[in-house]
Parts: C-alpha cells; structure tokens; sequence
C-alpha cells in the first residue's frame, strides 16, 4: 500500500501539481480536497511492487487487472474502471461523498460511518490477500503457477 488516508492539505499540494499546467509533472488526482474518499479513511492505493520503479508504476501491466479484479470481488470500487484511469486506487463506498463532506464542513472531523461485516471484512481480505500475493509471488513464479 503506498497510500491510506490524506489530509484535506495533503489532498491540496497532490491537485495542485495536477493544476500547475507543468507536463513535467505526473497527474496524481483529479479530486479537489474534500472531494476524494482518501480525506475519509475510506480509499488506499496499492502498488506491486514489480511496478514501483517502473515509469507511472507500469499502467499497462498485466497485475493491475487482477488486483483490480480481487478488490472488485470484495465490493470495493476500483480506480481501473474510470474514464481518467487510477489502477492503484481503491474505495468502500460507506457513504455518499456529498454526507462525508458535509459533516466534515460541519464539525471539522471525519464522519462515522458503520461498515458491516461484509465491508469490513472485505478491506480486510483485500490487505492480506495483496500482501500475501506480493510476497509469495517470486516462489508462485519459480514453482510454476504463475
């Protein structure tokens, strides 16, 4: 995981270099502070780690389909299926966005949202089922079954 939860000024410094109009500059977000589920605790990104050195974390390789598959099956939404593509990206949609944010303009916190079994161990799986994955991978690899 190379992303969890964003402050709303660290969701600001990741759009404005978006905004800055430098082609220098890679395309992090397209979400304004407040308007992401990373401000909530409900989004992470994952990154195998074959792609981490890899110019833009290899948008085309085959892996991303498959992790992006594993969370989709856990009820999570993938970034992968946008129309702006964000393969690492992945969110549990607990609540609208427009209820987060308005409780957050409220009482400057993040709301409370009840996750049921189903979600929460779905996030769960996810976590240990990539990590499990990433590790293993080298000896699935060497022993044939990937």
């Amino acid at each position: 995981m190379v992303q969890g939860t964003r402050t709303f000024a660290e969701q600001a410094v990741l759009y404005s270099q978006t905004t800055d109009n430098n082609p220098a500059t890679p395309v992090v977000t397209n979400a304004r502070p407040g308007d992401s589920f990373h401000q909530y605790g409900l989004a992470f990104d994952v990154v195998p780690v074959a792609y981490k050195g890899m110019l833009g974390w290899n948008p085309a390789g085959p892996l991303w389909e498959r992790i992006g598959s594993i969370g989709e099956s856990l009820g999570l939404t993938w970034g992968g299926r946008w129309g702006t593509k964000d393969r690492p990206h992945f969110e549990l949609e607990a609540a609208p966005l427009s209820e987060l944010k308005a409780y957050w303009n409220k009482f400057q916190k993040i709301m409370p949202v009840t996750i049921t079994p189903t979600m929460g161990a779905s996030a769960i799986i996810l976590l240990i089922a990539l990590v499990g994955f990433f590790f293993l991978k080298p000896r699935l690899e060497r022993a044939g079954f990937l």
